[in-house]
């Protein structure tokens, strides 16, 4: 009779309340946990050094960037959509690319895109 109840009910709530705590959890887990994976600062770091037209320090930050995605992307997938972690990922490929071709227009553009980007993310 014990055993019944468990699973009839017990194990459900509890596996139902571990889903909600694992898709509500993208703002928390976007968070950095370590040094390896402070995409937001890297992306603030890189705005600064493309003003100051700092060609050879922004693509070894965008380099830190696209590995820092990386990492926070594994912790994400689950708790926010698809759909926006294609567009970070985009704008990251396009913030690389514009580094490479030294375009700095190109490149404010598409860090003011993933600031938004960011900002929306697991809300």
């Amino acid at each position: 009779m014990k055993t019944r109840f468990w699973l009839l009910y017990v194990l459900p709530i509890f596996l139902i309340l571990v889903f909600v705590a694992i898709m509500a959890s993208g703002a928390f887990l976007k968070k950095p946990f370590g040094t390896d994976d402070r995409l937001l600062e890297s992306i603030q770091t890189l705005e600064k050094q493309v003003e100051g037209k700092k060609w050879t320090e922004a693509k070894s930050q965008v380099n830190y960037a696209m590995k820092a995605w990386d990492k926070v992307v594994n912790r994400i997938q689950f708790s926010v959509e698809r759909e926006s972690i294609y567009d970070i990922l985009g704008t990251l490929a396009r913030i690389k690319g514009g580094v490479a071709a030294e375009d700095d227009k190109a490149i404010m553009e598409e860090i003011y895109y993933f600031y938004v980007l960011w900002d929306n993310l697991g809300d």
